[in-house]
């Protein structure tokens, strides 16, 4: 099955950020999201974000990548945090969904964690 509905891609942030929290690597990177109802309102703010790339409608209007630019200031990401990241993300949707829409997300997070790493680099240079 693949991935249609708003319920579909809150399946995919759930089980991802499950597999984050378990994740020595990545997992100081989310404590902020350890309490439910914080993890809760920021797992919404991701399904209206990929909502957005996959089904074009609009929820996401906020900029995602200062957050990542602010945390890498305090927590410094590294090149294995950004292939773990997409690791555990490709396994969640794999784990569930198979289809353009899936395949599509994979493609769209690996670009997108490929100019995050770039601007990151660039910030943290100057």
């Amino acid at each position: 099955m693949d991935i249609e509905s708003r319920e579909d891609l809150f399946t995919v942030v759930e089980l991802f950020y499950k597999k984050l929290f378990e994740d020595k690597d990545l997992q100081h990177f989310f404590v902020a999201f350890s309490e439910p109802e914080n993890l809760k309102k920021h797992l919404m703010v991701l399904v209206d974000f990929w909502d957005g790339i996959l089904f074009h409608s609009g929820a996401y209007t906020k900029n995602a990548m200062q957050p990542h630019i602010e945390k890498n200031k305090d927590i410094p990401f590294e090149a294995l945090h950004f292939e773990k990241w997409m690791y555990l993300l490709s396994a969640a949707i794999d784990e569930r969904f198979e289809g353009l829409n899936a395949e599509v997300m994979k493609s769209r997070a690996q670009s997108i964690a490929t100019v995050m790493q770039i601007r990151i680099l660039h910030t943290s240079n100057n």
